[in-house]
């Protein structure tokens, strides 16, 4: 950089854009973005982006942004519009267009002060110094630094605060004046970078420190710090081309040029490598300057060939990006070169643009600006102390002032307890009425409960006789088939298989009638014991038996409500398991629930996605840590973290109003498991893609204090 000083506030933004524009991740980030949805995770892919290819594609990177802005927006993503409008500012700065970068980081500073993003502030405060110091505007550039250093200090950011101390002493270092100050800043910031460990401030650091000692006449002392800052830095940075720049500059006071062309030549393959257009400049005005003192004895119109083309490009680089400081040397270099070759017509033009861009880098207004902007930050730390002293006065005004407040609040009190208290008649009123409805829908269901016992025990008689005949049938066909068995060799060869076959089949059927007979038996038991109320006291449960039964009973009730519904059912039952001490009533309930929620959720799905959707649910059960284990997972919709938080809460349901829901299904089997059985009751899930619930049952109760099923 041509200003004496080296600000790090932006290169460090600028530095990870280099290393982040590999093309598999912009790649796998474009692959990701097009999977997204219109969410705050698309908003942070388009900032990605954005981020990863403004150094080479600006034009790509402000789509990107402007994308972002505009989701951002509609979600109401504030920090995600701010680190859009910084990245389309940077876009800008690569393009060279301080006007459009002023303006978006103006109006990101502002969104992230009215969301205290203090980070975000001290950042774009830093950036914006940037720009004004770029423009050789050292007043405005300082004033922001300064603002910047004393939010970082309120974050305790050392990385800022040190970043902060750089940029402030690179101001001050423009100005001979100020060197013993810039000095001080510099000493600051190495001080506080070696704490963080941060390389790259520290290898800043001493690039400034160096370059203090080359202006101070100390060639010695400046080659020092400025070959060790080359030892922080790798080869694909900026700041490893400005530290070569300035041991060529300290090679060239020595007045050996050779070695200056060497390091200039350098300095200029690392700054291309990255296009950094400032190291360029900087790089080609080093090598022309150096050719200038080689070529000198050679005068003429035909000498400095060498010097006119390094020169000219510099000028070329430095007008293409604004570079002030650049345009003003290399112009400087070229006035010289033309003098020596006695092209007087050349020499004057650029030597009025030497002189018109000096006069506007450097006056004594600035200067004072400057200063007073110095002193207002010394200032600001004394000022702390007169605070200090002040807020103890006004403590004590406070105190009178808050007797009268208090005063306010006591009646402001009395009135909120006068609202709360008929507040509570209201609603005492509303449960009221709540309960005696309740009790008119329980007499409805106890006699409906008697009606259901009373089906349900006329249907048991004829299904007892339906199982016994099954099972005598079954006798007979054993029976059978030995009496044909014996007597095979008084029967017609070509009978005796037709008959066994006859007998097989009759005797499978007979035991298929008998098998599902004694399930219906159990099923209409259960209808019984419900009809009745019993809840049934603790009893050994085959865990694989009770959900089977459940399952099948849910499955097929809710495919009666919903025809064409189907959903593949995946069992994993332990072979093995241990009987588990439960209440059968309670978790076969607790079973029916769960399956039941399952299939309204991959209904809602089916409907939602079409026929490209195939509903599934999975049951399984183990045996882990003494704990019998059941899950039970579906492919539906998920359940979104918020929702996740209420499950279990009484009365919370997500299903539309008027679909006979209460909200106390998985309320109630929350408490069956965790205070029914001494279990435990999770959900886990992810939107989108699953949910899964899991019962943990002790295998063994352990006696409750109220006794057993209490």
């Amino acid at each position: 950089m041509t200003q004496k000083g080296f600000f790090i506030g932006l290169g460090l933004i600028l530095l990870a854009s280099v290393t982040w524009g590999q093309g598999p991740e912009i790649d796998s980030l474009k692959t990701a973005l097009d999977a997204s949805r219109k969410d705050t995770a698309r908003v942070n892919l388009l900032l990605a982006l954005s981020t990863r290819v403004f150094r080479f594609r600006p034009d790509e990177a402000i789509a990107y942004s402007r994308e972002a802005i505009e989701l951002s927006k509609e979600l109401e993503f504030r920090k995600g519009e701010a680190y859009a409008l910084k990245n389309i500012g940077l876009a800008y700065y690569i393009k060279g267009d301080y006007t459009e970068v002023l303006n978006f980081w103006k109006q990101s500073l502002a969104i992230f002060k009215s969301i205290d993003d203090q980070l975000g502030v001290s950042n774009l405060l830093s950036n914006l110094g940037a720009v004004y110091f770029n423009q050789g505007d050292d007043p405005k550039a300082l004033e922001f630094y300064l603002e910047s250093l004393r939010v970082s200090e309120k974050l305790g950011n050392k990385l800022r605060i040190a970043t902060a101390l750089t940029n402030i002493g690179a101001v001050y270092f423009n100005n001979p004046v100020n060197y013993d100050k810039a000095q001080d800043y510099y000493l600051r910031a190495v001080h506080i970078s070696e704490e963080t460990g941060d390389v790259d401030a520290i290898g800043t650091s001493l690039v400034n420190l160096g370059e203090i000692y080359a202006e101070k006449g100390q060639p010695d002392s400046a080659l020092y710090y400025f070959q060790r800052s080359l030892k922080a830095f790798d080869d694909s940075s900026y700041t490893f081309s400005y530290a070569l720049n300035n041991i060529g500059k300290v090679y060239a006071s020595r007045g050996d040029y050779q070695e200056a062309l060497k390091y200039h030549t350098q300095a200029f393959e690392a700054a291309q490598k990255v296009e950094a257009k400032r190291e360029m400049a900087q790089s080609l005005i080093g090598l022309g300057n150096a050719n200038l003192k080689l070529e000198k004895p050679k005068t003429g119109p035909g000498a400095f060939p060498q010097a006119i083309s390094y020169f000219k490009r510099a000028f070329q680089e430095a007008q293409a990006g604004n570079l002030k400081h650049e345009i003003q040397k290399a112009a400087k270099g070229l006035y010289e070169v033309y003098k020596a070759r006695q092209n007087f017509q050349e020499a004057l033009k650029y030597h009025e643009t030497y002189e018109s861009v000096k006069d506007g880098l450097v006056n004594e207004e600035k200067i004072k600006s400057i200063a007073l902007l110095g002193a207002e930050y010394e200032f600001e730390k004394e000022k702390q102390q007169l605070e200090y002293e002040l807020d103890a006065r006004l403590r004590r005004q406070r105190a009178t002032q808050l007797a009268i407040v208090a005063g306010l609040v006591v009646a402001l009190i009395f009135i909120l307890v006068l609202a709360q208290y008929y507040r509570l008649k209201r609603i005492r009123s509303a449960e009221k009425f709540e309960a005696q409805r309740q009790l008119i829908m329980q007499d409805k269901l106890a006699s409906l409960g008697q009606i259901t016992a009373g089906i349900a025990h006329e249907i048991k008689n004829p299904l007892n006789f339906v199982t016994n005949f099954a099972e005598g049938s079954v006798d007979l066909g054993n029976e059978l088939l030995e009496i044909i068995t014996e007597n095979e060799d008084k029967l017609p060869p070509d009978q005796i298989t037709l008959l066994k076959e006859l007998t097989e089949d009759i005797r499978q059927n007979a035991q298929d009638i008998r098998e599902n007979g004694i399930r219906a038996d159990r099923v209409v038991k259960r209808m019984m014991e419900q009809a009745r109320g019993d809840k049934g006291a603790p009893q050994k449960v085959d865990l694989n038996t009770l959900i089977e039964e459940n399952i099948h009973l849910a499955y097929h009730g809710y495919r009666a409500n919903a025809p064409g519904f189907d959903v593949a059912i995946k069992r994993n039952y332990a072979a093995g398991l241990p009987p588990v001490e439960a209440i059968p009533q309670d978790l076969g309930r607790v079973v029916l629930n769960l399956f039941n929620n399952a299939c309204y959720a991959l209904n809602e799905k089916k409907e939602e996605l079409g026929q490209g959707f195939h509903p599934s649910v999975s049951i399984s059960t183990e045996v882990h840590n003494g704990q019998a284990v059941i899950r039970l997972r579906d492919n539906g919709p998920g359940i979104p973290p918020k929702v996740r938080e209420n499950i279990f809460q009484p009365f919370f349901t997500t299903k539309p109003i008027g679909s006979g829901n209460t909200g106390l299904g998985l309320s109630i089997s929350h408490d069956l498991i965790v205070i029914g059985h001494q279990g435990e009751l999770e959900v886990e899930s992810q939107e989108g893609e699953y949910t899964e619930f899991i019962i943990r049952l002790p295998v063994e109760r352990r006696p409750s204090a109220g006794g057993a099923g209490s």
